[in-house]
């Protein structure tokens, strides 16, 4: 972990958790990379942020790129509902806190509705598609997808994100109205690696706008929100409901994985 400390008079802390060196399985870190274990170390950062430097959660913004948005997500997740079952057992185990916690806000670059969902609309290098010939065939695809150990559902734990501020007063404390856990997603049309339509998806998770082919069965709200398209263009959206933070989609023109 590296902690980048402010000039005299600043307010801002920095603490980075790169790849390099300190999760589990990259860099000179041992053992492999796991979701549990890339989780337990987002985990584990936040707490040491908070309980280390004594900087309290309403101060903290959590931000993650690529890979780093799915570990950020769960990070997210776990800390407003430490007993939700999407968050793996091992993480599960630490309970950082045993009452829901939010942090001021949540920033994903350039995320993905889940891992299997990625790989069936993944294209190598944005032309030659992986697994998207398959997706006219659901069973195989199922097949195939069923055979990852780690499946990174972040539209999954992003829309349970989003209902945990119903199910607590304890993240929302002035009078209902919610003051932390906002969430921004941003996205480059330009992104070759993962395309828009990831945060695309992500927003229909969240919001219930219904199924997602081959990704998720779901129902669709009958107050469902418009979700976000980015097919004519850069375009931003910001979603508030009472009792719940508030959502930002960012789809814009410059931007990418390097860039």
């Amino acid at each position: 972990m590296r902690v980048m400390l402010p000039k005299a008079g600043a307010r801002t802390h920095i603490a980075v958790s790169p790849y390099n060196p300190i999760l589990t399985g990259f860099g000179y870190s041992t053992g492999s990379p796991t979701e549990a274990g890339l989780i337990i170390d987002g985990t584990t950062l936040a707490e040491w942020v908070m309980r280390v430097t004594q900087i309290p959660p309403e101060r903290i913004v959590i931000l993650g790129q690529s890979l780093g948005t799915a570990v950020s997500t769960a990070v997210a997740l776990h800390f407003a509902e430490p007993s939700s079952e999407l968050i793996p057992l091992e993480a599960r185990e630490l309970k950082p806190y045993r009452k829901p916690t939010a942090f001021a806000g949540v920033v994903l670059v350039a995320p993905f509705s889940s891992l299997p969902s990625l790989m069936l609309t993944y294209r190598i290098g944005g032309l030659l598609p992986v697994l998207l010939p398959l997706r006219p065939f659901p069973y195989i695809a199922e097949m195939l997808t069923s055979r990852m150990v780690d499946k990174w559902l972040s539209a999954e734990r992003l829309a349970a994100y989003y209902r945990a501020f119903d199910a607590s007063s304890l993240l929302h404390p002035e009078g209902g109205r919610t003051t932390t856990g906002s969430l921004q997603v941003i996205h480059s049309i330009r992104d070759m690696d993962i395309p828009y339509h990831q945060t695309e998806m992500i927003c229909r998770r969240i919001f219930g706008e219904g199924a997602e082919p081959g990704v998720y069965e779901g129902k669709e709200r009958e107050d469902r929100v418009k979700c976000i398209d980015g097919s004519h263009g850069p375009v931003v959206q910001e979603i508030k409901e009472a009792g719940r933070p508030t959502v930002r989609f960012d789809i814009v023109e410059y931007g990418g994985q390097s860039r």
